[in-house]
């Protein structure tokens, strides 16, 4: 399957477009590519590659605005990398707009534990608004995003109690926001 940069347009709504061709074009091409997922942000179905295979050693970031840099940030956190994705989290966990919560969001499914503590241990830092908001634009993406923590927790840390496993902990946080009116 061919690929080239101008698809990572779709991972953010249209009113960043010139923001984010800013940032492609600092990116290198790559020929790789890994299937997307669609959720709504805002009044916008983005698409957000499930995995990215950019060296970022390779990334000319020195001339991004701040936005491009957050931006990029939520794009190495699709790195196919497991290291490259912790590295770029913290960088957008305090990130308080709308197109922030898929990238964050997507991440609780997944499976590396060390990921999934940083955003418990970060998670004072989500903007309750923002994360309240996507989850209720997007109740089918969280209800597999809840799936898969289950069957990450079954498959490899069964061994820890539940309440203690942080995957679980994000979700009673998230159900939580869910399911209270905004304050």
């Amino acid at each position: 399957m061919s690929y080239d940069n101008s698809d990572l347009l779709k991972a953010f709504p249209a009113a960043l477009r010139d923001d984010a061709l800013g940032l492609i074009s600092a990116m290198p091409e790559t020929s790789l590519f890994a299937y997307s997922f669609s959720v709504d942000v805002g009044e916008e179905t983005v698409s957000i590659p499930y995995r990215i295979y950019h060296d970022p050693t390779l990334i000319d970031s020195a001339r991004l605005t701040e936005t491009q840099h957050e931006l990029l940030a939520c794009l190495l956190t699709r790195h196919h990398s497991g290291f490259v994705r912790e590295k770029y989290l913290p960088k957008i966990l305090g990130c308080n707009h709308e197109w922030v919560p898929p990238f964050v969001v997507q991440l609780v499914g997944e499976y590396v534990v060390e990921i999934i503590r940083a955003i418990s241990d970060g998670i004072h830092r989500l903007d309750p608004d923002q994360y309240r908001a996507f989850l209720a634009r997007n109740p089918a993406f969280y209800e597999t995003t809840k799936e898969r923590v289950l069957s990450y927790w079954d498959c490899y840390h069964r061994a820890e109690c539940r309440e203690d496993y942080p995957g679980f902990q994000i979700l009673e946080f998230f159900d939580h926001l869910a399911t209270s009116s905004r304050a």
